[in-house]
C-alpha cells in the first residue's frame, strides 16, 4: 500500500524559533526546524515529550514546509524572571528582572506536508486537523506565540515520487539535494538547523535549506518532488 501525506496551513500573530546559538540577544530561524515541526505535530496528536523521535526519524517519515506569508521580523524587548531564586518576586533578592531584546516573526504561515510509516498516527492526524481538534495547543515556538491551523485538502494524498528539470520547487529544500537556478527578482536564503534527535533529546543529524523570503516558488536544475494538489514539493 502506497504511503499517504497530508498538508495543513499553521499561521499566528507571532513566531519565535530561537537559534540555539545564541544567548543575549537572540535571534530567530525563519521557519520551523524538522524537530520543531516534529514537536508540533506530536503536540496535535497528544504524544508525551520524548516519546516521539523514533516516530519522527529518517526511516519513519517525511516532513515538508512551504513558507506562505512572506518573513517579516522585528524585536521585541522580554522580561526574564530568574526563578531560581524564588517563586515571588520578593523572595529573589537582588536583578529580579532581566531585559533581552529578541527577533521575533511577525504574520506567520507556513504550510506543512506530513507522511509517517505508522498508519493509526496518520489517520489519527488527519481526524485531529479535520475536526480542528489538538490535544496540547499548538504554538510557534514558544507558548506565548499561540498558533492556528486547519488541513489545506481535504484528501490524503499518495506519497508519489516524480523528477524533472528546470523545476520550480513550491517548499523549501535541503542544500545538499538540489542545485539551484538564480532568478532575479527573488530573495533567497540559507539556514541549518536540527534535523533530528535521539532518544536523549541531542540532535543527532542538522539539515541544511535554501528558502526564499518572499513565499515564492524556487527553480532548481534537477531533482525529486513530490506533486500535492498544483503544489511541487521537496520532503526531507
Amino acid at each position: 500500500m502506497n504511503k499517504k501525506l497530508l498538508a495543513f496551513d499553521i499561521w499566528g500573530d507571532y513566531g519565535y524559533f530561537r537559534r540555539g546559538y545564541t544567548s543575549t540577544s537572540t535571534i530567530t530561524f525563519p521557519f520551523p526546524s524538522r524537530t520543531t515541526i516534529s514537536g508540533l505535530i506530536s503536540g496535535i496528536l497528544g504524544l508525551e515529550k520524548g516519546s516521539y523521535h523514533e516516530i519522527f526519524n529518517e526511516d519513519n517519515s517525511k516532513i515538508g514546509l512551504r513558507i506562505l506569508n512572506p518573513i517579516k521580523k522585528i524585536n521585541i524587548n522580554l522580561n526574564y524572571i530568574n526563578t531560581k531564586g524564588g517563586f515571588l518576586l520578593s523572595d529573589i533578592n537582588s536583578n529580579p528582572r532581566v531585559q533581552v531584546q529578541a527577533e521575533f516573526l511577525k504574520d506567520v504561515k507556513y504550510r506543512i506536508y506530513v507522511s509517517l510509516n505508522n498508519d493509526s498516527l496518520m489517520e489519527e492526524l488527519y481526524c485531529n486537523l479535520s475536526e480542528h481538534k489538538s490535544v496540547f495547543t499548538p504554538c510557534l515556538g514558544i507558548s506565548e506565540c499561540i498558533a492556528d491551523f486547519k488541513l489545506a485538502y481535504d484528501d490524503l494524498f499518495d506519497l508519489n515520487m516524480s523528477n524533472g528539470n528546470d523545476v520550480n520547487i513550491d517548499s523549501v529544500i535541503l542544500k545538499n539535494k538540489f542545485d539551484l537556478i538564480i532568478e532575479p527578482g527573488k530573495k533567497y536564503g540559507i539556514v541549518k538547523s536540527p534535523g533530528f534527535m535521539n532518544s536523549d533529546r541531542i540532535v543527532s543529524k542538522f539539515l541544511e535549506y535554501y528558502y526564499e523570503e518572499n513565499a515564492n516558488s524556487i527553480k532548481v536544475k534537477n531533482g525529486d518532488f513530490y506533486l500535492i494538489g498544483d503544489e511541487k514539493i521537496a520532503l526531507y
